[in-house]
């Protein structure tokens, strides 16, 4: 494996996340924000954050993965559940 970040790590899929959050934060307008968010939901990247706490291995599944990715746009209310 090379040494370019592998997303598929839910540690480095994490700070990924954490570090869109922070972004968002230090913006100064509504519209960076919005550019820094794109489709992504602030509560859909803590639920992809929580869902990739508690994976227990060191690589994600290609359907964890999915989900991780699609938890980052969820725009409900309650964390969807993996079915994977």
């Amino acid at each position: 494996m090379t040494n370019a970040l592998s997303i598929n790590k839910p540690e480095n899929f994490i700070i990924s996340c954490e570090n869109t959050l922070a972004r968002y934060e230090a913006a100064n307008s509504d519209a960076e924000k919005r550019g820094i968010l794109d489709r992504q939901t602030l509560r859909g990247i803590k639920f992809a954050i929580d869902f990739c706490k508690s994976i227990e291995t060191e690589y994600m599944t290609e359907a964890q993965l999915s989900h991780a990715i699609r938890l980052t746009m969820f725009r409900g209310s309650t964390c969807p559940v993996f079915r994977g």
